[in-house]
Formats: C-alpha cells, structure tokens, sequence
C-alpha cells in the first residue's frame, strides 16, 4: 500500500467508538459529498494493496472469506482489485445470495461477479484442506457484531484460524467487539489486521487486542477536518 494510506496504528491514535465511525461516515457524505461508496472503494483497495503486500508467493492465490455485511464489501471490493492486479483470488461467502438490493455489499459483489470473480458458497462440508491460498482476508464481521459468532460464521472462523498460512483481517478480526474488545464467542487470530478510516477502541481493549496482530490504518478518505470534529 502507497505509504499516505496507510500508518502504523500505533499507542498515539485516538481511538473512536462504533457510534462515532458511523457519524464520520455520515457526515462525510452528508457534507462533503463523499459517498458512502466511495469510502467502501478506498478500504477495498487498500485492502488488497495490504494482500497483495502480505503475499509470500507472487504465484499464489489469495482466499477472502466475505460477510453479508460492509465488512464482507470490503472483501468483495478487495477481491476485484487484486484481480486486476493479476492475482489469483478464491472467494467464499455467506448470505451473498440474500443481499438486500442498493446495498453496498451487494453492489460490491455484483461488480466483483461481473469483473470475472465467482463467490463460493461457505458451507458446513467446508474443510480447512479446501482452502489452497498463499494468505486469508477476513472480511467476515466487522463493527457490526452484536452477538456471539454462531452457525456458518463460527465455521468460517474455525477455518481460518486453522490454516497454516498469514491471516490479513479487514477493519478488525471477525468476532471482536469493536466498542469492547470482547471475543464474542470466537474470533479470526490475524497476523495483520488493516483498521478502516478511525482506530476502534478495540485495536488497544484486551481480550480482542491479542487477537489483531500488526495493526495499520487505512486512509479511507474521511476529510480531517470532520475528524476533528468528531
């Protein structure tokens, strides 16, 4: 990733809560004209400018694992612009086929489809072996999280945390409670995690701290003036 996007999100970050992304996000488009869309494209991006980093074979293939919510758009997002980097990518979703309609996530996987990408299923005949990648994006769960991780999201997150290979997670690892720094139930153990825009509370609360890696912060394009003023 070009190095004005993206900085070590070290002790000297203010760290923002869930409510006061969601204002900054709001307010970004409500009075800068930035759409929401467009922030969603910039973490992508940066997403995949981390990925393609982290990758220790130029040959291999990177798998994202992609939620039904913003976070999985990132993953979406990500996917289509390693694709147009060259890299081979394996994407498995969960719930994409029951995308509400005008929704980022939806729009983002559409684009991701119609780029030449294929979104396989997560399942529960899902085995650790399936996954034959050079590194893992977590785009499962982000700031959303409100109950513990159950049913085919605990399966994916199982997954990753067993394979033998880097762990990039997106925003923050799937499971941690972004507010608290509680592991609801399970949570993806990263060896990087890419922070979107503002650093959670999270990205310094323990237990959910430990599970973060390397943490960095992604330019999402949120002007400094309105950080300021959150």
């Amino acid at each position: 990733m070009s190095n004005n996007m993206e900085k070590a999100a070290d002790a000297n970050f203010t760290l923002y809560t869930v409510a006061q992304m969601q204002e900054a996000e709001r307010r970004a488009e409500t009075e800068h004209g930035i759409p929401l869309a467009q922030l969603m494209d910039s973490a992508g991006r940066g997403l995949s400018d981390a990925a393609a980093d982290m990758l220790p074979d130029a040959g291999a293939a990177v798998g994202i694992f992609c939620g039904s919510g913003n976070n999985g758009g990132d993953g979406y997002v990500c996917a289509t612009y390693l694709m147009k980097k060259g890299i081979k990518v394996q994407v498995w979703g969960i719930g994409h086929e029951k995308l509400r309609d005008g929704s980022l996530a939806k729009n983002a996987a559409g684009a991701f489809l119609l780029a030449g990408g294929k979104i396989n299923p997560v399942s529960a005949e899902l085995k650790t072996e399936d996954v034959r990648c050079g590194l893992v994006v977590d785009a499962l769960l982000g700031t959303g999280i409100g109950r513990p991780v159950s049913g085919l999201y605990a399966h994916a997150v199982g997954i990753i945390n067993a394979v033998a290979i880097p762990v990039l997670s997106c925003d923050l690892p799937s499971g941690v409670d972004a507010d608290t720094g509680q592991v609801m139930g399970d949570a993806v153990k990263a060896d990087r995690t890419l922070v979107m825009g503002l650093a959670k509370r999270a990205c310094a609360l323990p237990p959910g701290c430990n599970c973060f890696g390397k943490q960095s912060l992604c330019d999402i394009g949120l002007p400094q003036q309105l950080v300021d003023q959150i």
